[in-house]
């Protein structure tokens, strides 16, 4: 989900809120949720993003391709900042699933505009 290991406390609790809203992982225990998150670090660390991504492309439908697209857009935006590198994983993802560019980019649009601090 995150184009790097330096990931903003904010966007690790957007990261866990996300799929904290989705089945099976909202029905996951505590214990359960930290060997998941232990075995997504390692796998980071060791097979790297590009590995990761090429296995989610094969693994999920085309509509759950374009949630994980918003949900990693919505992650991303979580922390009011975006910067060069999270655009072109965003891009990069968008492109290695085959989503329409003209919907990618509206949808990180949006995120971005749903997560702005418009009182800041």
């Amino acid at each position: 989900m995150w184009s790097d290991l330096d990931v903003s406390d904010v966007e690790r609790n957007a990261f866990f809120e996300e799929l904290n809203a989705r089945h099976p992982y909202n029905a996951m225990e505590e214990e359960e949720w930290l060997a998941l998150t232990d075995q997504l670090w390692d796998r980071h660390r060791k097979d790297g993003q590009e590995a990761m991504l090429a296995e989610a492309t094969t693994a999920l439908s085309p509509g759950q391709q374009l949630t994980a697209f918003a949900m990693a857009c919505k992650i991303v935006a979580s922390d009011n900042r975006i910067n060069h590198d999270e655009i072109s994983f965003l891009i990069r993802l968008a492109e290695t699933n085959g989503l329409n560019i003209l919907e990618s980019r509206t949808i990180l649009s949006v995120m971005q505009i749903l997560c702005l601090d418009a009182l800041a």
